[in-house]
């Protein structure tokens, strides 16, 4: 009896139960839930670095540089500004665990819901070099070490437009290896509303609100006196 509960024990703590692994997914509501309070936050940090990448390319083209010659190298800065702009706005909050990692960086919001970014690709899915490490990401019944074994894994996917001025969709989304099981959009809205719902005033007046609608002409004995 000793022994099969330590074996018990044992298998809990290894992520197993029976001859099977722990499920480590969640539904699209509960992950939703969780990441709620966070997504104006999350918007900011992938239109900022994507943002900083458009800044870098303007920089490049007035000093005579020719464009960079493959897309990954536009998704590598974007993914590096990420992970630098993500620290910075969530070091300080207790509600968010950061694994810096030798290439990639993770974060564990609310103690439920482990996230990493990724720029997505036709099927709204994250590109990925297939690593040992990232097809156990993709698992969701593979739990990672030093992770609680009961989160859920999603990746955070961003994409542009087509002329790649500007972020067109930021997407949450759950896959199981190469099929996509869920995902949601954090939309325009996420960054106009602060976490108390509230619709923040203007601080001053639109660009085109110090322009009078209507131009007076001056009268004809003004015109000709000048």
């Amino acid at each position: 009896m000793l022994i099969l509960q330590k074996s018990e024990r044992n298998n809990r703590a290894l992520g197993f139960f029976g001859d099977s692994l722990l499920m480590t997914s969640m539904s699209m509501d509960e992950v939703q839930a969780v990441l709620a309070p966070y997504h104006s936050q999350i918007q900011r940090v992938v239109v900022d670095s994507y943002e900083e990448w458009q800044r870098v390319s303007s920089f490049r083209a007035m000093s005579g540089y020719s464009p960079v010659l493959y897309s990954r190298t536009m998704a590598n800065y974007v993914f590096d500004a990420i992970a630098r702009n993500a620290q910075s706005t969530f070091s300080c909050d207790r509600t968010v665990l950061i694994r810096q990692e030798s290439q990639t960086i993770k974060f564990i919001f609310g103690g439920k819901v482990i996230v990493r970014f990724k720029k997505g690709d036709e099927d709204n899915l994250g590109k990925n070099i297939l690593t040992q490490a990232v097809l156990d990401y993709l698992d969701p019944q593979q739990i990672l070490p030093g992770f609680p074994p009961e989160a859920a894994k999603v990746e955070i996917v961003w994409s542009s437009n087509e002329i790649g001025t500007s972020i067109e969709e930021i997407l949450v989304v759950a896959r199981d290896r190469h099929a996509l099981l869920w995902s949601y959009r954090i939309d325009d809205e996420a960054g106009g509303v602060d976490e108390s719902g509230v619709l923040p005033f203007p601080t001053g007046p639109g660009p085109d609100e110090f322009s009078p609608l209507v131009v007076i002409k001056p009268r004809k004995s003004e015109r000709e006196s000048k």
